[in-house]
């Protein structure tokens, strides 16, 4: 945390309300006329209906605004979607302009980074297909010139190796940055 001049622009940590981040930046934009960064990501998540590809903040319930605290406060802390300004003490939390840069150096276009579906063995999946589906299981071999992976299940309490469809099978992940 930095101390702030209440006459320059800052960029400040702004919670929103939940899974509110695309309203709130796009409600900021549009009435305040600040800066607003919101890193997003594009992975794929398993559903009952399959494979499906969902974007989300990679900050969840955060979002990035670089304005001048004493002129945009109210109006942004009153905005649709934000919760409100982050602070410790009572003192706005402000952001070196650094993280923001490197941030920013790390999404490719329109703020989204792409995380790839990467299966390794050792890894905990979910089935998607078949009479096993949303069974968890792990993952002993990978073969790629095949797609196919070997899993290992427990059946009827045995443990037995079974192989599948690559595409049949996604990391159990609620978030990919999240810590299982």
């Amino acid at each position: 945390m930095i101390e702030f001049d209440n006459e320059e622009a800052h960029w400040f940590c702004i919670k929103t309300k939940p899974r509110q981040e695309p309203t709130a930046k796009r409600i900021l934009v549009r009435d305040t006329g600040i800066e607003v960064f919101c890193p997003m990501l594009r992975f794929e998540r398993a559903r009952k209906s399959g494979r499906v590809k969902v974007t989300e903040a990679m900050f969840p319930g955060y979002l990035f605004g670089l304005f001048n605290y004493r002129e945009a406060h109210r109006h942004v802390a009153a905005s649709i979607g934000v919760s409100h300004i982050v602070k410790f003490g009572g003192i706005p939390a402000i952001l070196k302009p650094e993280i923001i840069r490197s941030l920013r150096n790390a999404v490719i276009s329109e703020e989204t980074v792409e995380i790839p579906t990467s299966i390794q063995p050792g890894d905990e999946v979910k089935l998607l297909q078949g009479p096993f589906a949303g069974v968890r299981a792990l993952v002993t071999q990978v073969m790629p010139a095949q797609a196919r992976v070997k899993v290992l299940l427990e059946l009827l309490g045995m443990e037995r190796e079974v192989e599948v469809d690559e595409s049949g099978v996604l990391p159990d992940l609620s978030h990919p940055l999240a810590q299982n």
